[in-house]
């Protein structure tokens, strides 16, 4: 990501974070409209900084409201009359509304996390939105003011703000029109909208800072990311107060008319993009760039990458696609993949190899365990520690503690999933949890000490600890990493693979 970009996106999430049109939808539409490929690691680093930028936004623009809110509530609870004024009966009717986005998120957490890298779904959410706005728009009475407001408003508008989680619906938007759909004022509707979305823009916020906290490759990047906090919270402080006065007078269908066109425009480009690829051979015989798609486990090769790109005796542009797909894309000049030899290449070479490891967080009570008992695991055979030491007289573990074994997979053919598929041969069928990737996988089992799963060895860091000893099985988990193309790479390209082949060994 270049300080520009994160010029463009601290002011796009400025406005759109209170504007009735989805910053998160924006977010995600942006670089793909603008053809921005950019790196997956600073993609959730960079969202959560600028989301907290638009919160402290948010708590100055209020912050004379917040404090009177919370005194009159603390003055209601000393008198037991916790609903005695207007300020303190919207402090627990804000607190009332917040509870219904709190549960979907935390229930629907890596649902959420996933639909964050697909435009189309963020396009078709923003189509929603455009619904939303209009239907509320056009049914609401708009008649009752915040002196009105009672806990049936709370909740419709709670559950209207629970929508907002998915990228593309509007969490102003959403509870706005749960508020008008409710007869309230534009203005009242509104301002409750704002006050509601602090407590869960703050929670939200919290959660994703521990996770941030815990990266531990973004030094090279604080730049960029004040670059996208202050640009954010400045211009999301102006929109706040624009909104506001706006919407005391005017429609919301403009709104809508623009989620729609938004909407309808990226799903169409989006199809269109699919279905218009560029031949391979063009793209082959280009001296400017390089096509490379590669598959979610290669992901911590894109470091590697961009080294090579520039090592090459003419510095070489490459565009990077992931996709999970088990054919080659057809726009494709080379393909990365863990192992998996794919029907449509016609040309496969092995740069490197990795080893799978079966991991587990550092809490985790196993210290050392046989190969044997791990395929036992994974079978079901051992369904919790206190069960797996009774079994395994050799087995090493810190606490005996009848403390249930998480088991986590890949999703069903999937490389990572067959590769093992197949040094289980004899196991049943598998039946434990999936994580979409090794990005999720080295994340559940840093947070969850009871869950095991396996990894490529690249993934591993001091925050996990291989649970296989080494043995004589541990030579058949080497798994090749491999570069496959439709056609024969030109010079250009073999000189890139060579390039990656060497830093792979490094």
């Amino acid at each position: 990501m270049t300080y520009l970009q994160a010029l463009i996106l601290g002011i796009i999430q400025g406005i759109t974070e209170f504007l009735p049109i989805s910053s998160s939808g924006h977010l995600v539409i942006a670089p793909f409209l603008l053809g921005w490929e950019l790196p997956e690691e600073q993609i959730f680093p960079f969202d959560v900084l600028v989301q907290f930028s638009t919160l402290f936004a948010l708590l100055i623009y209020y912050r004379r409201d917040i404090i009177q809110i919370v005194k009159k509530m603390i003055s209601g609870i000393k008198t037991k009359n916790p609903f005695g004024t207007v300020e303190a009966k919207v402090g627990w009717l804000t607190l009332l509304a917040t509870i219904p986005a709190g549960l979907i998120g935390l229930l629907l957490k890596e649902v959420i996390s996933d639909a964050f890298t697909n435009p189309r779904l963020a396009a078709a959410s923003l189509l929603f939105t455009a619904i939303l706005l209009f239907f509320s728009e056009k049914f609401g009475k708009k008649n009752r003011d915040i002196d009105q407001l009672n806990w049936k408003d709370a909740i419709a508008m709670g559950g209207a703000q629970a929508l907002a989680v998915f990228p593309g619906i509007s969490r102003s938007g959403s509870t706005i029109s749960g508020g008008l759909g409710r007869n309230l004022h534009r203005k009242t509707a509104g301002q409750f909208a704002f006050l509601m979305a602090i407590p869960i823009m703050a929670a939200a916020g919290f959660l994703s800072l521990f996770d941030l906290l815990k990266m531990t490759d973004i030094d090279g990047f604080f730049g960029i990311m004040a670059v996208g906090f202050f640009t954010a919270g400045i211009v999301g402080f102006f929109s706040i107060k624009w909104l506001l006065k706006y919407i005391n007078n005017h429609s919301l269908v403009p709104f809508a008319l623009y989620c729609a066109l938004v909407g309808i425009g990226t799903l169409a480009i989006s199809f269109y993009s699919t279905h218009t690829s560029v031949p391979v051979a063009d793209i082959a015989n280009e001296e400017t760039a390089i096509i490379v798609s590669f598959q979610s486990p290669a992901g911590w090769l894109v470091p590697a990458m961009n080294i090579c790109s520039e090592q090459t005796e003419q510095e070489t542009a490459i565009l990077l696609k992931n996709t999970d797909s088990n054919t080659i894309p057809d726009d494709a000049s080379v393909h990365l993949s863990y192992g998996e030899l794919l029907e449509s290449a016609q040309y496969v070479y092995q740069i490197g190899s990795d080893q799978i490891v079966f991991a587990a967080g550092m809490d985790s009570p196993l210290v050392e365990i046989p190969f044997t008992s791990v395929e036992n695991i994974f079978s079901g055979k051992g369904t919790n520690f206190q069960d797996l030491a009774a079994a395994c007289p050799e087995c090493e573990l810190n606490d005996d503690a009848n403390i249930m074994i998480n088991t986590w997979g890949y999703p069903a053919g999937s490389t990572l999933q067959l590769f093992v598929d197949r040094i289980f041969s004899n196991r049943n069928a598998y039946s434990g949890y999936i994580a979409p990737t090794p990005v999720h996988m080295d994340q559940i089992l840093k947070k969850d000490p009871a869950s095991i799963g396996y990894l490529p060895l690249k993934y591993m860091d001091e925050q996990l600890k291989i649970i296989s000893p080494a043995n004589e099985a541990e030579a058949d988990l080497s798994i090749p990493i491999l570069a496959s193309a439709h056609q024969a790479p030109n010079k250009r390209i073999q000189e890139w693979l060579s390039c990656l082949q060497r830093e792979i060994k490094n």
